[in-house]
């Protein structure tokens, strides 16, 4: 089982110059008989400030170990902004890094940048990731052995370019290219998961183009509490694109906001259908840090995925934050495989630190639990 720990040098920082302000301010009134109420407001808010700026500059410190890996050691930062200060009507901007290093001589590195202007009428999307890193790998369908699998030590070049422009009002069509390489594979074998049982199983390169069709009105895109969001996007892959395999993807993404007193209620729906020469990492892929957490992402995976969740979001005080979630989801060959008994539920909570208070941005710690299973995960912005 692998054991996580996540050390924030700046949730230290924060506590400690807390500490600082209160000792000052019972100091002080010890000389006052009778200290007011503002000047303790004004206390309060001087040490927001000291933690938000700490939080905007500082990347958090990552240190996490795990049998498969050992010591692993990294850093990560997140950055919401306005590209125009004169736009007012743009949302923000945001650029993410998360790099990490193993005693191993395993690492991975993810920057994600998302980019807003023209008064929100054009949004650029940006992805890389390059990792060489040890996964467990169950097979594909939805009735894996979650007790038997293999460990495999995969590399990989992830790059994803979107853009789309606004057409209408909150709505958006646009254009995507993904490249996703595979190589340098390892893996220890056993019966139920041999190398040549799938297709792709010793990597290769996916190149391919495709289109977006959107809906947006949240308030909010790293915290919502109000609004819709509706995306559409398909992607064709060919070996005229340079792919190695040829194949269609369809997603489908549906969520929903609101705000029920000092709770906001979110809801999320979630398809995706493969079509034709899929390789076995490319599948849609239940679980991970976003959706069906709970369980490792890929414990189950096959050509169509279908998951929803539930999530309650609350600020309790000062910069703490709660949330609850549940969710349900299922994988198969095709849609007409799906079976309402054959369902897998997770649930799950988690605890917020916001980093940016302009931009009103959390930093997350998620905990999920599926069937025998449970996972930890942190990062930024909420899961959806």
């Amino acid at each position: 089982m692998k054991l996580l720990f996540t050390i924030l040098l700046i949730l230290s920082i924060s506590i400690s110059t807390n500490a600082q302000e209160s000792n000052k301010v019972s100091k002080d009134s010890t000389h006052k008989s009778h200290p007011k109420r503002d000047s303790l407001v004004k206390d309060i808010i001087r040490v927001n400030d000291k933690v938000y700026r700490v939080m905007q500059y500082s990347p958090a410190p990552i240190i996490s170990y795990s049998t498969e890996t050992s010591w692993v050691f990294g850093l990560a930062k997140f950055n919401a902004f306005d590209l125009n200060k004169k736009d007012t009507i743009s949302k923000a901007s945001s650029v993410s890094e998360i790099v990490g290093f193993s005693f191993n001589g395993q690492m991975y590195l993810d920057v994600a940048a998302n980019f807003h202007w023209n008064e929100n009428k054009n949004i650029g999307e940006f992805v890389f990731g390059l990792e060489k890193f040890p996964r467990q790998f169950w097979g594909v369908g939805n009735d894996i052995d979650p007790e038997t699998s293999a460990l495999v030590t995969k590399s990989f070049l992830d790059i994803r370019l979107n853009y789309k422009r606004m057409v209408l009002p909150n709505f958006f069509i646009g254009a995507k290219y993904n490249y996703y390489n595979v190589f340098d594979i390892k893996y220890t074998i056993d019966s139920l998961h041999h190398a040549e049982a799938y297709r792709g199983y010793d990597g290769g390169l996916n190149s391919g183009f495709g289109g977006i069709v959107a809906y947006d009105t949240r308030d909010n895109i790293y915290n919502s509490t109000k609004g819709m969001f509706i995306q559409f996007d398909a992607e064709f892959y060919s070996k005229a694109f340079g792919s190695d395999f040829v194949f269609n993807r369809y997603r489908f993404d549906i969520r929903k906001y609101h705000p029920v007193g000092k709770f906001t209620f979110a809801y999320q729906v979630f398809t995706e259908s493969n079509f034709g020469d899929i390789p076995i990492y490319s599948v849609a892929m239940m679980g991970g840090s976003y959706r069906m957490r709970g369980y490792y992402e890929g414990q189950y995976r096959d050509k169509v995925l279908i998951d929803g969740q539930f999530e309650i979001r609350r600020h309790l005080f000062w910069i703490l934050g709660a949330t609850a979630f549940v969710s349900a989801g299922q994988v198969g060959p095709t849609y007409a495989d799906f079976n309402k008994d054959n369902i897998h539920m997770t649930a799950g909570g988690g605890l917020r630190l916001m980093v940016d208070k302009v931009h009103k941005t959390n930093l997350r710690f998620d905990m999920g639990f599926g069937q025998n299973t449970f996972t930890f995960f942190f990062g930024f912005s909420e899961a959806f």
